[in-house]
């Protein structure tokens, strides 16, 4: 058995495509899936498996569609094996999530769905002096002011919502990519 992270991209968002995390941990005990636990409602899993992320990925697309009502052009699934999900936390910047200073950041990671990091680095606009994004080999970090900061408005991160490079990429905040680390852990 191996140990992943999934995310769902395109469910509970604005209203669309609502399924209650209850109910999809169930689904997913039913297909065979071990160990199986859910964080908040926006789409995170851990789980354990001894399929592939391929064979993963397959069959949560298929069972989101048969089981839920969802609009399945918006819903995409991202599986990680535990390895590869640690080399995403250990490529992040040094400071990256590091809110102990006196100025409020936001930090956003991008996990990539079919795309490389570099495809994704050609599409993220950034504002100079109020954004900062650095490259990994699996995923793309990006830094903007927090509610606090004069400059919270003038990010230039929603950009990107517009690109149809949008399609593929699924954005977790650091405390939630932290959160799965450690549920992760415990599997």
């Amino acid at each position: 058995m191996n140990n992943y992270v999934i995310y769902l991209r395109g469910i509970n968002v604005g209203g669309k495509n609502k399924i209650k995390m209850a109910d999809l941990r169930l689904v997913l005990d039913a297909a065979g899936f071990n160990q199986v636990k859910t964080y908040i409602q926006s789409g995170n899993i851990v789980l354990q498996s001894s399929l592939s992320c391929t064979e993963i990925t397959s069959q949560l697309e298929s069972l989101l569609v048969q089981n839920f009502e969802l609009d399945s052009k918006l819903v995409r699934v991202l599986a990680l094996e535990h390895s590869l999900y640690q080399k995403i936390i250990e490529e992040a910047p040094k400071t990256f999530g590091d809110n102990t200073a006196e100025i409020d950041y936001r930090y956003e990671v991008m996990f990539l769905i079919g795309v490389t990091s570099d495809e994704v680095m050609k599409e993220v606009a950034i504002r100079e002096e109020i954004d900062r994004v650095w490259q990994g080999s699996y995923a793309v970090y990006y830094r903007r002011p927090g509610p606090k900061h004069p400059d919270y408005t003038k990010s230039a991160l929603s950009r990107i919502i517009k690109k149809p490079i949008y399609q593929s990429i699924t954005m977790r905040n650091w405390r939630t990519t932290m959160k799965m680390n450690e549920l992760l852990n415990t599997l």
